[in-house]
């Protein structure tokens, strides 16, 4: 896979990942994914679908407590459409399924569960008491990591990797959007956490990416809480068998802790 050099000034890129035109949404360069120039990054389906969950109607304060996505599909980079309904109502549990369709076939499935918020009561409060890894000084954007998966996703993210993955120990790194997921439209923190939470499948993996893909056809992520902030850390281990299946499990966090955990599979092939 040959990319051109990052740009130094990333002021030229797009506004933001997707536009929307009516009832669809475009792709600009920034949800390219890093295997195929012509597929969208799981990051970005990710974030539009759960962006699409969070508008659904609820009978009472709830949030996301758990989003599975299915990419059996790859999503080209053309306009597609994302719907989204309540298929189980509920005052205390809801579940949302979405879906990503282009061309008169669906794509992407997705399933979310919602639950009631329910009044502060901190004696019912158990926090993780996880040490949260710091996020290191320095350029906001990994400028190896960049050139490497350049032009996409990565370029709409200022991203550190803190500590790579090796094959006995676990990666992390700190993501942030610098622009939009579509433009005009605020980022919530939910969508914020769901736009990132695909690099679940990749922090952890000791692979080089040069000489190996490895795609994550799924993705499950259990949400402890929103982020507070922009920054989200992820910490991730993966384990890969000699057949090319692998699975990586992740922590996802912010300043104050964890905030969620991420489970994804994988399929691993040399590069031709």
């Amino acid at each position: 896979m040959s990319h051109p050099e990052p740009i130094p000034d990333p002021s030229g890129d797009p506004a933001a990942i997707f536009r929307r035109e009516g009832a669809q949404l475009v792709p600009s360069l920034l949800a390219q994914g890093p295997w195929n120039p012509e597929h969208l990054h799981g990051g970005p389906i990710c974030g539009a679908l759960a962006s699409a969950i969070e508008r659904c109607e609820s009978p009472v304060p709830m949030r996301v407590v758990r989003l599975s996505v299915e990419m059996s599909r790859a999503v080209t980079m053309a306009p597609f459409s994302v719907h989204a309904e309540v298929t189980r109502a509920g005052r205390r549990i809801q579940q949302i399924d979405a879906r990503i369709d282009a061309e008169g076939r669906t794509l992407v499935r997705a399933t979310a569960l919602r639950v009631r918020v329910g009044e502060r009561d901190d004696a019912i409060a158990i926090p993780f008491h996880e040490a949260v890894p710091v996020r290191a000084p320095g350029p906001p954007r990994d400028a190896d990591m960049i050139r490497l998966f350049s032009p996409g996703f990565i370029r709409s993210l200022e991203f550190l990797r803190t500590r790579p993955a090796t094959r006995t120990d676990h990666g992390i790194i700190w993501a942030r959007m610098r622009v939009p997921l579509v433009e005009g439209e605020p980022v919530t923190p939910f969508v914020r956490l769901a736009t990132v939470c695909d690099f679940a499948s990749g922090t952890g993996n000791a692979l080089d990416f040069a000489r190996f893909t490895s795609i994550n056809p799924d993705l499950s992520l259990h949400v402890l809480r929103a982020p507070r902030g922009e920054w989200i850390g992820i910490t991730a281990r993966s384990g890969i068998e000699a057949d090319g299946i692998g699975q990586s499990h992740a922590t996802l966090f912010d300043s104050e802790g964890p905030i969620a955990r991420a489970l994804v599979s994988l399929l691993v092939e040399r590069r031709v």
